[in-house]
């Protein structure tokens, strides 16, 4: 009996402990493994491991489109095999949603996905967490949004355009946010922002706010610039992070907005012998940054000659430290290589290394800044026009919990 009541209260504090540390960064959970055995053991067991915090997993990606975006999936292994930690074709929510058109997934976040889709005639979102098929549909900001790039790619003349962007820690809430910034290309200016909490389950206007054309209002912030939506955008801080090239001043300035849209922090770019930022992202809880030096060629051609990546120590301030630099020779073995070539996905939350894609073979790879070395993860073939990575979170939520 007494031996009973043991193994009962020993389950009970396994239970508690492995509750606790799903809470826990990946990062300081592996620390965890170094503070005594039974700790390791508990973080190191194949059946905790659904319920304990994980890394980047890999990427999702599809074409542009007909009906879907999506579909694929390749591994950060490396393995060649594409079998994803959850079914690509996400068949659960058509089947919980039926109607649905046209799905386009837009964004990744801590584990929840970020899907702008058509049903009956209507556009609207889905925010999902296919580890547990967990969903909720957003309705659209207003009747007057456009269409995020993916929908609007398909219809002639578009100029403005809906970037969303979802935000989402579990970490610290079960709730997430969406921000939402109207661009007009032909003006090449923002309009306004919007935002959504999945708290309120209500869209808020900022144009008020906004102030556009105005002075004191974000819109002088912020408002006449071109934003890098195809260089990232990541979470750091609680605050979304995002690039940005000044129209007025010609410089490039990393904003950061809160859950509400509204603008907490303008970091800027000193220069640093950089010619052109072309990625952003997080990893090791700082802000990243990676630049690369080009020339033209004899055909007018961008060609980058070294890479380097930044990463910013001290937000107050605002001191960017050089954290790894590589020439074109090393990277590709050629002098110079044409900058259109290969497109950066993603910085790894975790380790010294970015994931790339080279176009002219159509492969994901990975740069280990640490060793130096390019390690090839798998061919994509022609389906990677949309590519979004994925970090499983396979904590249930109250705040999706099938809801729709």
């Amino acid at each position: 009996m007494d031996c009973a009541k043991g193994r009962a209260v020993a389950d009970l504090y396994d239970e508690v402990m492995v509750e606790i540390l799903s809470r826990v960064p990946v990062k300081d959970l592996r620390r965890c493994t170094c503070v005594c055995k039974s700790w390791r053991n508990l973080i190191t067991d194949p059946l905790n491991r659904k319920k304990l915090p994980q890394t980047l997993e890999g990427f999702f990606h599809g074409v542009v489109g007909g009906p879907h975006s999506y579909g694929q999936f390749t591994s950060l292994s490396g393995s060649g095999e594409r079998v994803a930690p959850v079914d690509p074709s996400f068949s659960f929510i058509t089947a919980m949603l039926p109607g649905v058109e046209r799905m386009v997934l837009l964004d990744s976040c801590n584990g929840l996905l970020l899907f702008g889709c058509t049903r009956e005639d209507k556009f609207g979102y889905i925010v999902t967490n296919p580890a547990t098929e967990e969903l909720m549909t957003v309705p659209a900001s207003s009747g007057s949004c456009p269409l995020p790039p993916p929908f609007e790619r398909d219809m002639v003349g578009g100029e403005r355009y809906a970037h969303t962007f979802l935000m989402f820690n579990p970490a610290v809430s079960s709730h997430f946010h969406l921000v939402q910034i109207w661009e007009n290309k032909a003006a090449k200016e923002v309009e306004t922002v919007h935002s959504y909490s999945s708290e309120t389950k209500a869209w808020s206007d900022r144009s008020s706010k906004w102030g556009r054309g105005e002075e004191g209002g974000e819109w002088e912030l912020w408002g006449e610039s071109v934003i890098g939506f195809m260089c990232g955008w990541t979470l750091v801080d609680g605050l979304l992070h995002f690039l940005a090239f000044d129209l007025q001043k010609e410089e490039t300035v990393i904003i950061a907005v809160d859950g509400e849209g509204e603008t907490r922090r303008i970091i800027g770019w000193h220069g640093k012998d950089v010619r052109a930022i072309v990625f952003i992202g997080e990893s090791q809880d700082h802000l990243h940054c990676i630049g690369v030096n080009v020339q033209l060629d004899q055909g007018s051609e961008v060609r980058f000659t070294r890479m380097s990546i930044w990463v910013l120590e001290d937000y107050d301030t605002q001191a960017w430290i050089l954290k790894h630099n590589v020439s074109s020779l090393q990277f590709f073995e050629l002098l110079s290589h044409p900058i259109k070539d290969f497109h950066i996905v993603a910085i790894h939350p975790y380790h010294n290394s970015f994931i790339l894609i080279q176009h002219w073979n159509q492969k994901l790879v990975s740069y280990n800044m640490d060793t130096q070395e390019l390690h090839g993860l798998g061919t994509l073939g022609k389906g990677y026009a949309v590519i979004t990575p994925y970090i499983p979170c396979f904590l249930e939520s109250s705040v999706l919990a099938t809801k729709h």
